[in-house]
């Protein structure tokens, strides 16, 4: 085989010193020119840093005339709202008192307590029809109580403690109220129940508040011990009435005792948990917009001002000709309403916008560590859960003595124990799961048997229960069962075993060794995040806003009086609130409404712990759009976009279009950009391959959407949006603001 031609290495130029000192030459030439270059970019960029330093000033002059003017608006439209619910509250307090109705003004906790006062003289004889009248009323006055406790923002911490305390005074007399007249129903079995067979008797109520159901042994002649006689069965008892099912276990045979169901509608016991209320806020991000960027714009003057370059002065000498040169010295730092003075420009790395940034960074940051709260894994967290559709209860008591008859007499006599009240049983079993093998440990067979056949024998030891899910709520996932802990005030699912779901039929089973009061809990905000909305105008002048949500589809729709309703409800799993649909309401009880039902699309400040797939957005920017879409629904068409969801907590993007409801043909969409510093049209689609920020050609510096909408369309846009009813605006701003579209979308 031949063997390839070797390839010939190139020969080396020998290098002469002209040579060499002309390579030096030109690199020293190439130099300076790059270096020329360098300088001149540098310089260039100088100037254009100044130019924006410059041009920032400005538009920051502009946007605080026209943000001044916006809050304005917004805080005249605030006290309309205040100064409306102020004369509606006289209204309502004047036609409640020349009524003279039989029940108190919920306001006035001297009425209540007297209300309270008089209750007590007949509590000992209240009979269970009675009872339920009461529970009419106390339900209707807990209602109005609460209805003041939504709307109490301007009210003093101390009449606010004072209707809480009222309130839960109201709430132990109702129970009581219950207790007692299931005692008066024990105290005569023969007359008061319904006597099944000969050894067993049940009572059964309802009404619109609440269901109750009792089984009982009647107390008959003791057997002789018959050594032969089978071992009792375990009671198995149906509360039809009450949707619950009950297999005791063998340990409870009832003799002497009876058996107590109640489903209560209302959930009483929730609002008394620590989690049920959402923690405190830091003000510096709840704040208004104008508020925030004058606060971001100081942070920036303050760390340039700091990071000045500082002049070098020659102090006097003395006699002697003593004297250092020295910085000059100013003052570091400035009162909140002092003026930071301008500073020349100077490069700083990072830049005066992005250290503000970084700090509003770290403080949501710190806010939402601040937000979360955590708690015992056995205790539910009711700022992720919610407990719906009321409470069950059940309970184990002891029957009263009865009353015996003389026979030559028309008498009777009973044997009365003191206090003249329920007597509970106590009774208690506590299951520990057993806990998992060692990994890696293999087990026989036979002991794999064994341990389940254990495992079965102290399950039996509990009761095992069976619920039918309330038909009134809209479980949009599997609920999970609790028990209240009245000892620390709290929901727990710690003796909560063993539970199934028959989602179909809408029936779980499980089991528990602890009679008491039980709940049925699920995660608040399963219907987010959002997957598109739409707000738009209607002939009528009333503004429809849609929500496509995770699950469930709905649409509001605000009308000219300032009052809201739902006005449609796809993809729910049941007919629950179909009542309601098309029904106006105040904003704040239609949210009541539909978070009982099982709807929370109403996220509260601390959501975002407990949400994932959403961009919390910069909260008084987000705050003052909702203002600005409220203002401007009679004339436009506001949508969600794609793009917003990774634009960042900064950025805000919406698609918007001029709307007349009457047209059939509107015009395209034009793509929004909002930010803490100002509001622009861009030349983005929502077809778009990436997203484009910059401006539309043509615009004038605008500070939110009203100033970009006055400077970008007619006057007669504008007219027909100032003349839209203020009350239905407000209405519309707190709708938005209580969804938050812009940032769980």
């Amino acid at each position: 085989m031949e063997k390839p031609p070797k390839k010939k290495k190139p020969k080396k130029v020998k290098m002469t010193a002209e040579m060499i000192e002309k390579l030096r030459i030109e690199a020293e030439l190439e130099a300076a020119r790059q270096a020329e270059l360098e300088k001149r970019r540098l310089e260039e960029e100088r100037k254009a840093a100044i130019e924006k330093e410059k041009r920032e000033i400005i538009e920051h002059r502009l946007r605080q005339e026209q943000l001044d003017k916006t809050m304005s608006k917004l805080m005249d439209m605030v006290k309309k709202c205040k100064e409306a619910n102020r004369q509606e509250t006289e209204l309502a307090e004047w036609e409640f008192y020349i009524t003279c109705g039989r029940l108190p003004n919920p306001s006035l906790c001297d009425q209540m307590n007297t209300y309270l006062h008089l209750w007590e003289k007949e509590l000992d004889e209240t009979t269970m029809e009675e009872a339920s009248k009461r529970t009419e009323d106390v339900v209707k006055l807990l209602t109005d109580l609460q209805d003041l406790l939504d709307t109490a923002t301007d009210v003093e911490d101390r009449i606010v403690n004072n209707w809480k305390w009222v309130r839960q005074l109201f709430r132990d007399h109702q129970k009581e109220n219950l207790e007692v007249a299931t005692y008066k129903l024990l105290r005569n079995i023969e007359k008061n129940l319904h006597r099944i067979d000969i050894p067993t008797a049940d009572f059964n109520f309802a009404d619109e508040n609440l269901n109750l159901s009792i089984w009982l042994r009647v107390q008959l002649p003791v057997h002789l011990p018959n050594p032969r006689r089978p071992p009792k069965s375990r009671i198995e008892i149906a509360f039809p009435n009450v949707n619950m099912e009950v297999l005791f276990p063998s340990s409870i045979d009832c003799d002497s005792m009876a058996v107590r169901s109640v489903y209560l509608k209302y959930d009483h016991l929730s609002d008394l948990c620590a989690s049920f209320y959402i923690p405190n806020t830091p003000s510096m991000i709840s704040s208004a917009l104008l508020d925030s960027v004058n606060r971001e714009w100081r942070v920036k003057l303050k760390y340039k001002y700091d990071n000045r370059d500082r002049k070098t002065v020659v102090p006097k000498t003395d006699d002697n000709g003593n004297g250092a040169p020295c910085e000059e010295i100013e003052k570091t730092e400035f009162s909140s309403d002092e003026e930071i003075p301008l500073v020349p420009y100077k490069k700083l790395e990072p830049t005066a916008s992005e250290m503000a940034i970084q700090l509003e960074d770290t403080l949501y940051s710190e806010t939402k560590q601040h937000l979360t709260i955590t708690v015992p894994d056995h205790v539910i967290n009711l700022r992720r859960f919610s407990v719906l559709g009321g409470v069950f209860c059940l309970n184990l008591v002891y029957q009263p003595p009865q009353p015996q008859q003389f026979v030559t007499m028309d008498l009777e006599m009973t044997k009365l124990f003191l206090p003249k009240k329920l007597e509970h049983v106590d009774f208690s079993v506590i299951y520990t799961p057993p806990a998992p093998p060692p990994p890696g440990l293999r087990r026989l067979p036979e002991q794999i048997e064994e341990e389940m056949r254990l495992q079965e024998e102290e399950m039996d030891k509990l009761m095992l229960i069976t619920l039918t899910w309330p038909s009134h709520v809209i479980f949009l996932e599997l609920p999970i069962v609790c028990y209240w802990d009245e000892g620390q005030r709290q929901w727990s699912k710690k003796n909560i075993h063993d539970l199934k779901h028959n989602e179909e039929k809408g029936i779980l089973t499980f089991r528990t060794g602890l009679f008491g009061t039980y709940g049925l809990a699920t995660i608040r905000y399963v219907n987010l995040p959002y997957q598109a909305w739409e707000l738009k105008a209607e002939e009528d002048g009333s503004v429809t806003f849609q929500i496509t949500a995770a699950i469930l589809m709905l649409e509001f729709n605000v009308n000219k009086e300032g009052l809201v309703c739902l006005s449609q409800l796809q993809n729910s799993p049941n007919k629950a609130l179909t009542e309601i649909i098309g029904v106006y309401f105040k904003l704040f009880k239609l949210k009541r409404k539909m978070k009982e039902a099982g709807i929370d699309v109403f996220p509260e400040p601390d959501a975002f712990c407990y949400i994932e797939g959403a961009c919390e957005k910069h909260w008084p920017m987000e705050k003052h759009l909702y203002y600005n879409m409220a203002q401007m629904a009679p004339c436009f068409n506001f949508a969600w976009s794609r793009w917003n969801l990774t634009a960042g907590r900064r950025n805000i993007v919406m698609q918007m279009r001029e709307y007349v409801p009457t047209k059939t043909k509107q015009k395209n969409h034009s793509m929004l950009l909002v930010t803490p510093q100002k509001a622009s049209l861009v030349e983005c689609t929502e077809v778009s391959q990436v997203f484009c920020d910059d401006d539309v050609e043509g615009l004038k510096f605008s500070a939110d959407l009203y100033n970009l909408i006055k400077a970008a369309y007619s006057i007669t846009i504008r007219k027909k949006a100032q003349n839209a009813p203020w009350e239905m605006v407000h209405a519309l701003y707190e709708l938005l603001l209580a969804v938050k579209v812009l940032s769980f979308s």
